[in-house]
């Protein structure tokens, strides 16, 4: 089975946060050919389509990190 890179979103910043102990378990459980790359979104500014052509940094490195993985894996209340 081919190598898979898996983006992976967590919906809450708690530090605590049950999704990120969901997120957390996942990991675990997967088979040993995926990887995961837990994308940062607490620095990320509220939408405005007026910056559409000029985007923050941390939202072009977040479409980066989703850009080269394979899947995106959600995990929000």
């Amino acid at each position: 089975m081919a190598d898979m890179q898996i983006a992976v979103i967590v919906g809450s910043l708690r530090k605590e946060s049950l999704n990120r102990h969901l997120a957390d378990a996942i990991v675990k459980m997967a088979p040993s050919n995926v990887t995961f790359q837990f994308v940062e979104i607490g620095n990320l500014p509220l939408y405005n389509q007026d910056d559409d052509e000029r985007q923050a940094e941390s939202v072009r490195k977040l479409k980066a990190e989703i850009y080269q993985s394979d899947a995106v894996l959600f995990v929000a209340p």
